[in-house]
């Protein structure tokens, strides 16, 4: 029989099938009703930030107490507030733990996160500048590097200040009379002064929160070409199902056969995933999606051929089928990377194909 006699008939057990066209087309649709939810809701942008030994009381204590000189155990209270207070391109939120704040970036609710040592002044003083400040951040994201300069502005300002305290008071030509001629007081007075004023060069980004909004999408739409390449996985495996069924008949336990079980389902997907991605905004531009889906149907045919050298039995492939798509959800960043949570997994996500069309995008 050739092949594409073949081809036409294997394809029509398929459309025989409405359960099948039913998913294919549905999958456009629900798309389209996600996108729209998803159009409707917006959030600031969010930065989670954790620092050790700060509560919100502290916090108070910092406009209560303004007057008081600034000291290294101390700083990291200023930090916290001048973080909380700023009014610019993005909102920092503390969080109560490191936890949170991992957390707080897994799910979207922050484009960035940032962990701080609780010893973070006293080790720069002491020219201790390795991991002192955890970032945290999803591989997405496109505001690190001024969200980075930013953070960076405001520890640098306390650590200016501390490290002139420090220089006048053990190492200046005045350091024998510096108790006698200043107090840590008139020093941050003169500093704040010749900080802020005309003559020296500063920056600021400005804006608010307002004007600047990411726009969140639902549960559902954020890993849908997550969901989509694993259901293109998922079909060339059906269709080894199929072609087990076939194979109990020695007339159809041919390579054809093998073939056309595995390529037709996976065909019909590439369609389907166009659609749901366009209808999600999510494309890339039409002829790079197209070659990339290509690349990754026939990765997904080549891959499934090979199972079926080594699975000779449909009993044995059935039964391993959903523990395979459940490791594909788990160890690809489809909902979540999970590496982020346990970086020893890592290597467990080389094995699964979705793992390798994600990380083009």
């Amino acid at each position: 029989m050739r092949f594409p006699r073949l081809f036409y008939m294997l394809l029509k057990q398929y459309i025989r099938k409405p359960e099948c066209l039913l998913l294919l087309l549905s999958l456009p649709v629900l798309t389209i009703l996600f996108s729209h939810l998803a159009k409707t809701e917006e959030q600031p942008i969010q930065v989670a930030c954790y620092i050790p030994s700060v509560t919100h009381e502290d916090l108070d204590g910092v406009v209560t107490d303004s007057d008081k000189a600034l000291q290294a155990d101390t700083a990291l209270t200023s930090l916290a507030y001048k973080l909380s207070t700023y009014d610019g391109l993005y909102t920092f939120r503390l969080c109560a733990s490191e936890q949170e704040v991992y957390d707080a970036v897994a799910v979207g609710r922050a484009e960035c996160g940032y962990i701080f040592s609780v010893t973070l002044y006293e080790e720069l003083l002491d020219g201790n500048l390795k991991d002192l400040i955890t970032t945290v951040a999803s591989p997405s994201t496109t505001m690190l590097p001024v969200i980075n300069e930013t953070v960076y502005s405001f520890v640098f300002e306390d650590l200016a200040l501390l490290s002139l305290e420090q220089y006048l008071a053990d190492d200046s030509a005045v350091s024998t009379e510096y108790d006698v001629l200043y107090d840590d007081a008139m020093i941050e007075e003169l500093y704040q002064k010749y900080m802020l004023g005309d003559s020296t060069f500063h920056f600021e980004y400005e804006g608010s929160p307002e004007d600047y909004r990411l726009t969140a999408t639902t549960v559902l739409l954020s890993p849908i070409r997550g969901l989509l390449a694993v259901l293109m996985l998922l079909s060339a495996l059906t269709g080894t199902i199929s072609y087990y069924r076939l194979a109990e008949n020695p007339v159809f336990d041919t390579w054809k056969v093998r073939v056309g079980c595995i390529v037709i389902p996976v065909l019909c997907t590439i369609p389907v995933m166009l659609l749901c991605i366009h209808f999600a905004g999510l494309g890339a531009g039409l002829g790079k999606e197209i070659c990339l889906l290509i690349l990754y149907a026939a990765a997904c045919v080549i891959k499934t051929l090979i199972l079926t050298l080594i699975i000779k039995k449909r009993v044995i492939f059935t039964s391993l089928l959903p523990l395979f798509i459940l490791a594909c959800l788990v160890f690809t960043p489809v909902f979540i990377d999970i590496s982020v949570f346990l970086p020893a997994l890592k290597p467990l996500s080389y094995l699964f194909l979705p793992y390798y069309y994600l990380k083009v995008f």
